[in-house]
């Protein structure tokens, strides 16, 4: 099947023919600003054009002028709600949804060590599409794609390619790879590719090119200070993304310091999990303007340390919400926002009845998650003045979600606690990105619900890579256990077998 047979013409010409002015008229919008710890929620009509909302009229004010090209759509029992911001996100791995028993260690031995090599350009392609498209359909709009599948030239341009027909909007972060244990970068042609794609542009507004970096030894920062900065610094690239992960880790443990003791803080830097955060972080991470993406769900599956974003939102941190891999976990923001307060809570709750003392009313709220996942996410990377919230002047991503399904009935009440506690996916009615109407469920057909795609088209190419990777697996055990004793001995972690804790 041919790459291009799967999309329709609206995908490969939608940002060059801007969509029509849009009216979503009674809806009731559900939104945060960047200066609100809780959302507010009014009925309004919301006028977007040329991908950003023009109006917000309020129920009983007077109406601005539509154009008379203005497609009018119903917003009746509907929410009108930011697009989710997801700060942390492995996107082409989507597929490969069999590592939900996984631990750390056994995740960055068998995926990134493993995994990769099998992977080949068209397989990169479709799960990288189905990733971008399974964030949609939950209502993200917003995605930073921490990339590391950066094995060849055109296994990263076949991710680009896949970002870009999916419409989704993207801060690509380019991570390059190295071939585990040995640690020989595959510098010269990667180095040559990010220069070329920061030199001549990703193909589309809606994505961005940042970079991501992972490391811990002196080689790497030194490597930061006389490259990779100077690089950052001639392509104007303001999005970094590095893992933090405390503990027995070695995923960038104590990142905020090392960074920060080597003059490396001298930007902001989007640090992911911040498993621990010290008062020294919090401080280091204030005074950089940097942020912190959270997530929650992975983050206690596969043993990171408790997640940090509540107590970093107190402190007054950038602090986002991520899904991270959702080859692991949910592919949702929903289920991240639950994780981040419930968690938050049973820590709150178990803290008192140490000491024997009962709390009447609940510290964090559903509130605080939902701007975590919206407007939250938009101040970690920075760009909470043309994303995050439904303002006038930002750009028009926005949810619909339906308030008549049995999830979601009564939420009338408090729409912003119905969303964290109550919605899913199934709940969404459309969701649109620069104003592009993308997910359309209400009036879905039998290609979908992806207005850019045919969605059998790509179920049947996922599948034919699907078989296609498992067939190259048929050395995954001898293959795997070699690799994990590799880890285990490079890591030299004090591992212990399951049966003994």
């Amino acid at each position: 099947m041919s790459r291009s047979s799967i999309l329709s013409d609206t995908a490969s010409t939608a940002e060059m023919n801007p969509p029509p002015p849009i009216l979503l008229r009674n809806g009731t919008v559900v939104t945060c600003t960047a200066g609100q710890r809780q959302p507010v929620h009014f009925v309004a009509d919301v006028l977007v054009q040329d991908s950003i909302i023009v109006s917000i009229t309020r129920k009983g004010h007077t109406s601005v002028p539509v154009p008379s090209d203005c497609k009018i759509i119903d917003a009746t029992d509907k929410l009108i709600c930011p697009g989710f911001v997801d700060t942390h996100r492995h996107v082409w791995e989507a597929a490969y949804k069999w590592m939900g028993d996984w631990t750390l260690s056994e995740y960055v031995a068998k995926c990134i060590m493993l995994l990769p090599p099998l992977i080949q350009k068209d397989d990169a392609h479709s799960s990288q599409l189905l990733g971008c498209l399974e964030a949609l359909n939950a209502g993200i709009t917003s995605i930073v794609d921490h990339s590391h599948l950066t094995t060849s030239a055109g296994m990263v341009d076949s991710i680009l390619d896949a970002t870009r027909k999916s419409g989704i909007r993207s801060f690509f972060c380019y991570t390059r790879w190295d071939e585990f244990p040995s640690g020989e970068i595959r510098k010269a042609w990667q180095m040559k590719q990010l220069t070329d794609i920061a030199t001549h542009g990703t193909g589309s507004d809606r994505i961005t090119l940042g970079i991501g970096i992972d490391g811990s030894t002196e080689e790497f920062f030194t490597e930061m200070r006389d490259e990779i900065w100077p690089f950052l610094n001639e392509h104007k690239i303001d999005i970094i993304s590095t893992h933090y992960v405390g503990g027995l880790s070695l995923v960038g443990p104590d990142a905020v310091n090392q960074f920060s003791s080597r003059g490396l803080l001298d930007r902001p830097i989007l640090f992911v999990h911040c498993n621990p955060l010290s008062p020294e972080d919090c401080e280091l991470i204030r005074n950089s303007e940097s942020g912190i993406s959270s997530t929650p769900e992975i983050e206690l599956a596969m043993a990171h340390g408790d997640p940090v974003a509540m107590a970093a939102d107190a402190e007054g941190l950038r602090v986002g919400l991520g899904v991270d891999c959702s080859s692991c976990i949910s592919g949702d923001m929903f289920s991240v926002m639950r994780f981040a307060l419930q968690h938050q809570r049973g820590m709150d709750n178990s803290r008192l009845s140490k000491v024997g003392k009962l709390s009447l009313e609940q510290k964090h709220r559903a509130g605080d998650v939902f701007r975590l996942a919206t407007i939250g996410g938009a101040k970690a990377i920075r760009r909470e003045k043309i994303i995050g919230s439904i303002e006038v002047g930002k750009k028009a991503d926005i949810l619909i979600i339906d308030t008549l399904t049995p999830s979601m009935l009564g939420a009338e009440v408090d729409p912003a606690q119905a969303i964290v506690l109550h919605a899913t996916p199934a709940d969404i009615s459309m969701v649109f990105v620069d104003g592009e109407m993308v997910v359309n469920k209400i009036q879905s057909h039998s290609s979908g619900v992806f207005t850019r795609l045919n969605w059998n088209d790509v179920v049947r190419r996922m599948q034919e890579s699907t078989r296609r990777v498992r067939g190259r697996m048929a050395n995954w055990k001898s293959a795997e256990d070699g690799k994990y004793a590799e880890w285990q001995k490079m890591a030299n972690l004090p591992v212990i077998p399951v049966d003994q804790y």
